[in-house]
């Protein structure tokens, strides 16, 4: 089984790779469903979101959905993120192994927001019409063991975004492999995220700004989804019984900005209460990441872990994330 373990991570990867490749680049911020880049979960964002080889449990569908395989038998996951102007992310995600054939999960996030009212050229302060947004990415995953070391995720996905009656939905997939190591818990892993069609948005538009055509109804230009390819590497600085220390690191490559690099470090004690800092690198706004998270065992096989984490987000200030996790 060993011998096949590096051909198994190589082949992957060379299926990865062009996919990646193929996503077309775009100015920045030029694409739609800015809310998938939304990081999920508490303790991801404890770690600077580097991510792609640490997640263990449900939340693995929104990083990389081949690390699903290290969820427990059932896993149920949810957080919610508090961010400026009175905006709400959610996300949730719920896993089961089948055995030999490998680990299903479904998976939903959700971008919600406070009613606001209509503006329009001649009523610039509100017509008193009031519209909400309707966001949101439902998702089908699939991970399984490759080897004994290497494993693969493919999730297949319906984005759909609205803005006052004008939208679009589409299918999206992402695609994940993690390899792991027996040197101290090495793990080296890559995904591929958001991969879609292009979308073109329902409904028309005056183009004031074209004073010749200011009358005429325009269609909507077509736009990419926020592909992000990831690169990312773990392994544990200390291992012992009562004490664990973890550092990870992650390269992201946008289809729509320059790449990121995001570093996060995990202290454990009695593998029951953490400590979690990071710092990302080459973003606008967002820097230092700072979080903690319990996990308590009920028995045999019923756990519960909650987390939370704060995240400097420059001039927005800050965003305080939250999530609870099951496992049964």
């Amino acid at each position: 089984m060993r011998k096949n373990i590096l051909p198994a991570f190589l082949i992957v990867i060379l299926l990865i790779l062009p996919v990646s490749f193929a996503a077309e680049f775009a100015p920045v911020g030029t694409v739609v469903a800015q809310f998938l880049e939304i990081g999920v979960g508490a303790r991801s964002a404890g770690m600077g979101e580097a991510f792609t080889v640490v997640a263990n449990d449900a939340s693995a569908v929104f990083w990389n959905p081949a690390g699903l395989v290290d969820a427990s038998d059932r896993n149920l996951f949810s957080a919610i993120n508090k961010w400026p102007a009175d905006i709400t992310f959610a996300g949730m995600a719920y896993s089961m192994k089948l055995g030999r054939i490998g680990t299903l999960a479904v998976s939903g996030v959700f971008l919600m927001a406070d009613d606001m009212e209509v503006t329009t050229i001649e009523m610039p302060e509100g017509n008193g019409e009031m519209f909400n947004l309707t966001n949101y990415a439902i998702g089908l995953t699939y991970a399984r063991f490759l080897t004994d070391r290497v494993s693969v995720g493919l999730t297949t996905k319906l984005v759909h975004e609205d803005y006052y009656g004008h939208g679009y939905s589409t299918w999206a997939i992402d695609l994940g492999t993690i390899y792991r190591t027996n040197f101290h818990g090495l793990k080296l892993g890559m995904s591929i995220l958001h991969f879609a069609p292009e979308v073109r948005f329902s409904g028309t538009y005056w183009d004031y700004s074209d004073s010749e055509n200011a009358d005429k109804e325009k269609k909507y230009e077509t736009y990419f989804l926020p592909v992000n390819f990831r690169f990312g590497i773990s392994m544990n600085l200390l291992k012992k019984t009562n004490h664990t220390v973890m550092i990870a690191a992650d390269m992201i490559h946008p289809n729509n900005n320059l790449e990121q690099y995001n570093l996060g470090l995990e202290y454990s004690f009695l593998k029951m209460f953490s400590l979690r800092g990071g710092y990302k690198i080459n973003t606008d706004e967002a820097g230092l990441t700072f979080g903690a998270g319990v996990r308590l065992g009920l028995g045999n096989a019923l756990g519960i872990s909650a987390d939370y984490a704060y995240s400097d987000l420059g001039a927005l200030k800050g965003a305080h994330r939250v999530s609870l996790g099951v496992s049964f």
